[in-house]
């Protein structure tokens, strides 16, 4: 049975879980990640209703939700951005939780500096692969690169970040 043959709630029903899981790893918050998720569902429904129905649905799927994902993402950072200048803010401010406040402890603080230092390619891979739970291939099919550029982007994103976080080990803390 193909994607056209599925009815619509099915379809959201199998790919759920995943598309959410995409779009929160690379957004890092729940409301954010649905927001997206649902932009992604009403793109299939779309796709469906007319003649471009999408063949590999699940990768079809991912790379809508990362494309989804990221576009928030640089609507996030133009807000901050103009927070920090002290520009009037032309797009409503995302929402903080109290859990964004309680979470906000040194560690995370140098984590998010340490993502946000990275290149785009190599942080989306890295979220995809690490907050995703994607393996690289499918990383590299979701993206459509090549696996070698993938694991390639993954691994100097993970020497980035442990190179920010090196100060965190546990043999360079002081003793309790």
């Amino acid at each position: 049975m193909s994607a056209a043959e599925v009815p619509f709630e099915r379809l959201v029903a199998e790919h759920q879980g995943s598309v959410l899981r995409v779009c929160r790893s690379i957004l890092r918050d729940d409301h954010l990640g649905a927001d997206a998720a649902q932009e992604t569902f009403v793109k299939l429904w779309r796709a469906l209703a007319s003649e471009r129905r999408p063949e590999r649905l699940e990768a079809w799927l991912r790379r809508v939700a990362v494309s989804a994902s990221l576009d928030r993402c640089k609507v996030r950072r133009r807000s901050e951005a103009r927070v920090r200048t002290g520009e009037p803010d032309a797009e409503p401010a995302l929402e903080r939780t109290p859990l964004h406040e309680l979470e906000a402890g040194e560690l995370r603080e140098r984590y998010e500096r340490a993502l946000s230092e990275l290149s785009e390619s190599q942080r989306t891979i890295f979220l995809l692969r690490h907050s995703g739970g994607l393996s690289l291939s499918e990383v590299a099919e979701t993206l459509e690169i090549a696996l070698p550029t993938a694991k390639t982007h993954f691994a100097r994103a993970c020497l980035k970040l442990q190179a920010a976080l090196r100060a965190f080990e546990p043999s360079h803390l002081p003793p309790p």
